[in-house]
């Protein structure tokens, strides 16, 4: 039966929408007004229905948005690359991790099921990975989560390698730049760190002079204070520096050590449908948006 269902979802534009409004109520407790939005999700939505930065379809291609982020900031910055194809096979991937070590194996144009693929996996363990990934290629992302950048970008197979974590460390931390473009041309930064994704997820909120803020979207905010990372006014820099040509983006980067890596550029955090514990958090964040979301 579920599967039936999500068959529905994906090929009825008007049965996922209709979907996705009733899960939304249901998840924050509120109507949301996508055509008059005040709230962080409402502006999502908004940009969903209508996006005119034509920079959304580069800066969303896990390819292209290395390139793009190379020229903008340094190729310093860029995890390296070790494949990109339209395809790619289980004798492919054994090669590339005889060469190079552990990878992690992804599509570059959604945000599917990525892979960590390393001398220790079975072929079995590949295959079904590769498997994955090629199925990914098949669909039109953007189509199915209504976010229209993703339907114009050439879909790839990307191989690229895996950071470790920093000694002491179970999982390398991702730390996520909420950049809002303000009235007066400077940015408001909300600073959102994973830690713990593989076993303990939890997810805590900083400003960008890292004062801890009392919200949960999703996860767990249990971390309530940081050491700031070396180089973490560089990361700020470089937040501000890839958030120009927008209102809002969120910006990812991790920091191993002082070495910073670019993750990616997000333009609609959870499609639009993230959980906050309350609607006033979610037109608390929305407020900081002033820009048109469109852009």
């Amino acid at each position: 039966m579920l599967l039936v269902v999500r068959k529905f979802l994906k090929e009825i534009t008007l049965l996922r929408k209709v979907w996705f409004w009733i899960r939304f109520v249901k998840n924050n407790r509120y109507i949301p007004n996508f055509k008059n939005p005040k709230t962080y999700n409402e502006k999502i939505n908004f940009r969903k229905r209508d996006p005119k930065n034509p920079l959304f379809s580069v800066c969303a291609d896990k390819v292209k948005a290395k390139e793009y982020v190379a020229e903008k900031i340094s190729s310093q910055i860029i995890i390296p690359s070790y494949y990109v194809g339209d395809s790619i096979d289980v004798r492919q991937v054994k090669a590339i991790i005889a060469e190079y070590g552990d990878c992690f194996l992804k599509a570059n144009h959604n945000s599917g099921a990525v892979y960590l693929l390393t001398s220790s996996s079975t072929e079995s363990e590949i295959q079904e990975a590769v498997d994955n990934v090629l199925e990914q290629l098949e669909y039109d992302f953007g189509h199915l989560v209504n976010e229209p950048w993703y339907s114009d970008i050439e879909r790839k197979v990307l191989v690229e390698m895996r950071l470790s974590p920093s000694p002491g460390e179970v999982d390398i931390r991702d730390y996520k730049f909420h950049v809002f473009r303000q009235s007066d041309g400077g940015f408001k930064i909300i600073l959102e760190v994973h830690f713990d994704q593989n076993w303990n997820h939890n997810i805590s909120y900083f400003t960008e002079d890292l004062c801890w803020i009392p919200i949960t979207i999703e996860y767990p905010n249990i971390v309530t204070q940081i050491e700031p990372p070396d180089n973490y006014a560089l990361m700020l820099e470089y937040a501000r520096k890839l958030a120009e040509p927008f209102s809002y983006v969120r910006v990812d980067f991790y920091n191993l050590d002082g070495a910073i890596y670019f993750g990616e550029l997000t333009f609609a955090k959870t499609s639009g449908a993230a959980v906050f514990m309350n609607r006033m958090y979610d037109l608390w964040l929305g407020n900081f948006w002033q820009g048109d979301p469109r852009f």
